[in-house]
């Protein structure tokens, strides 16, 4: 409270006294990220990321399903400016409509995993004992095996959909939020407003939620950041090995998988997905790297 209300003051030339308020938290954040070159940089990748996303249908120039036989494998030219694939389709327009499938799961699968992961560690940390050692054991567990693994375990259960693709890139995305928010619970309930607010009548739930967590979402937001990158990579290994989404939804996964049997007599069906995973992964973990040096407190 008292760093909201704060002042600075500066001494003229003529004696007076000026009095400028001290940047709230909200603007001192904005100043600091746009400070940070990865940050900016990262941010501004997938902007553009996800206009291509929203507007696919506006621009794509041709329907991403529509497949013209006669011109299967046809180089990048002035009517199709990255190729077509394998059945004729435009690869331009796929990558687009592609875009829009790669983000819905990042975005969601790292949204379940982080309820799930919040919950889990903000109970392992709080609890300690017995629950701590329940709830961090089924995790350790689940960190034992490569995710990828653990993923297409699940997707071999599941089927193959985007849906499904969501549940099972998420299930094994818990326990890397569970730790992190654990080592953090266990560090901040200690403080002395937790005691006080422990002191003075307040229940477990309201602890958590309402003095501990919000405390403790620095971290939280960094790896939710890098962890979209990871589940768009999953995703994308499901659609090659081929138990991503349904064909012929565009995937660039699925477009990878597609092309690998063409990729010496044409190599362009496999290189422009490969480039938009790439450029989409970079960008979130620029953004991630720029968000955790403006998050953290020490380089303040």
């Amino acid at each position: 409270m008292e760093a909201n209300i704060e002042v600075k003051k500066q001494i003229k030339a003529n004696g007076h006294v000026h009095v400028d308020k001290v940047k709230g938290p909200f603007a001192e954040f904005v100043e600091r990220f746009m400070k940070s070159r990865s940050a900016v940089i990262g941010l501004g990748i997938l902007i553009v990321l996800i206009c291509c996303a929203v507007f696919a249908p506006i621009l794509a120039p041709y329907n991403p399903y529509e497949s013209n036989l006669p011109i299967a494998l046809q180089a990048p030219s002035a009517e199709h400016i990255l190729g077509v694939d394998e059945l004729g389709r435009d690869i331009f327009s796929r990558i687009l409509y592609g875009a829009q499938v790669s983000l819905v799961v990042g975005v969601e699968a790292v949204t379940l995993a982080l309820f799930f992961g919040i919950l889990l560690g903000a109970l392992a940390g709080f609890y300690g004992g017995k629950v701590d050692t329940a709830i961090m054991g089924v995790m350790d567990v689940m960190l034992s095996f490569p995710s990828i693994l653990l993923a297409l375990a699940f997707m071999t259960v599941l089927g193959r959909g985007i849906d499904k693709a969501v549940i099972a890139i998420g299930i094994v995305s818990i326990p890397q939020y569970a730790r992190i928010v654990r080592g953090s619970v266990l560090s901040v309930k200690e403080n002395v407003y937790v005691t006080a607010a422990r002191a003075i009548g307040n229940n477990d739930r309201r602890l958590i939620f309402v003095h501990i967590l919000p405390n403790v979402l620095a971290p939280i937001i960094v790896r939710s950041t890098i962890g979209i990158s990871e589940a768009i990579l999953e995703a994308a290994a499901l659609g090659f090995l081929g138990l991503g989404v349904m064909p012929p939804t565009a995937e660039w996964g699925t477009m990878l998988g597609a092309g690998r049997q063409t990729i010496f007599n044409a190599p362009h069906i496999v290189t422009f997905p490969g480039l938009a995973i790439t450029l989409t992964v970079m960008a979130f973990n620029l953004l991630g790297d720029g968000l955790r040096d403006v998050l953290d407190p020490r380089l303040k």
